[in-house]
């Protein structure tokens, strides 16, 4: 065999693997901690940045009003506030009424004098204890649904015999 000038067989300077610099590897982890402190830092000055655009924008609001105060111009300000409630309003009855929607038709009327916040728990509840019972709620009036007749097999015709086999096939949890 063959030897080094330091008086190593070649063969044995292979078999010894390379060992990563130390410097190298503390400069990696100096690095991401680095980039992590430089995130974070970043992150509370949007937050701040944005916590006194809210404050800007209320002192705004408010010197505004003010203003119009000092204008005695009242009716401009209500006019204001009211175009606010009027959408507050709207909001509050379409979502009243998408979540009255999704409880069962012959309930609903013992619900509509609830407000928003009960309602909404009312529903989240009642769908989480469907889900976890596997149920599904009821059809609603004018869903297309697949109609399997009540006959023998023997006296379905063939169109029957499909919609019998896609349906038993949908409740099996196979796709036809």
């Amino acid at each position: 065999m063959l030897e080094d000038q330091s008086g190593s067989t070649s063969q044995e300077s292979i078999e010894q693997p390379a060992q990563p610099d130390p410097q190298v590897v503390d400069q990696d982890i100096d690095i991401d901690s680095q980039e992590k402190v430089y995130s974070q830092k970043m992150r509370k000055r949007a937050q701040t940045a944005e916590s006194e655009l809210e404050k800007l924008r209320a002192r705004n609001k408010k010197m505004e009003e003010d203003s119009l105060i000092e204008q005695n111009k009242y009716k401009e300000l209500w006019e204001q506030d009211k175009a606010e409630a009027k959408w507050a309003r709207d909001y509050k009855l379409s979502k009243k009424a998408s979540l009255l929607e999704k409880i069962p038709e012959d309930k609903r009327e013992n619900f509509k004098s609830w407000d928003l916040d009960q309602l909404e728990t009312y529903v989240q509840d009642t769908a989480d204890i469907s889900e976890s019972k596997g149920e599904t709620m009821k059809p609603v009036p004018g869903q297309v649904s697949i109609t399997v007749p009540d006959k023998p097999y023997g006296e379905m015709t063939d169109a029957e015999r499909r919609a019998y086999y896609t349906q038993a096939a949908q409740e099996k949890g196979l796709n036809p």
